[in-house]
């Protein structure tokens, strides 16, 4: 079952930083996401949303987090929001890497369609690699099922 949650604000900074350099080292070489501005600063949270095993569905429980990342960007001017798509260790590595993109092109479109300017959203996959809870291989962790959503305000 998908969880959707906020984390504490407190990580955020130290994690905007970390998000960044997720985003441009788990990049394919032809889909590699720009970089944040110079001077951009966190502008809201860092959201998660889970996934079932072997699905890049977006359920409907994770729609509070679409809005709620939507309106953030409505609200807080020039914005760059980065969709980071991961996976566990079920399955074969570059099997991972296509579900952790379907995953991540799942919530890149779910933003797109309630309103987030695709010109503001740039979207990456790590497959298994760089996952919140180490694992070996074939185990099922939901919570590397899952795609990182981050805001960043750009300088105005």
């Amino acid at each position: 079952m998908e969880n959707a949650m906020l984390r504490p604000a407190k990580f955020l900074r130290t994690l905007a930083a970390a998000v960044a350099l997720a985003t441009t080292a788990g990049c394919t070489p032809s889909e590699k996401a720009a970089a944040p501005a110079p001077g951009a600063e966190q502008a809201g949270a860092w959201y998660q949303i889970y996934f079932e095993a072997g699905s890049s569905r977006v359920k409907d429980k994770a729609e509070i987090i679409i809005r709620s990342v939507a309106n953030l960007v409505a609200t807080e001017g020039p914005s760059r929001v980065t969709v980071i798509g991961k996976t566990d260790r079920i399955g074969a590595p570059p099997a991972n890497v296509a579900l952790s993109r379907r995953r991540a092109d799942a919530v890149r479109d779910a933003l797109i369609a309630v309103g987030v300017p695709a010109s503001s959203i740039a979207t990456s996959w790590t497959g298994e690699r760089k996952q919140q809870m180490a694992t070996a291989n074939e185990v099922d962790e939901q919570g590397n099922r899952v795609v990182d959503i981050t805001v960043l305000k750009l300088p105005r």
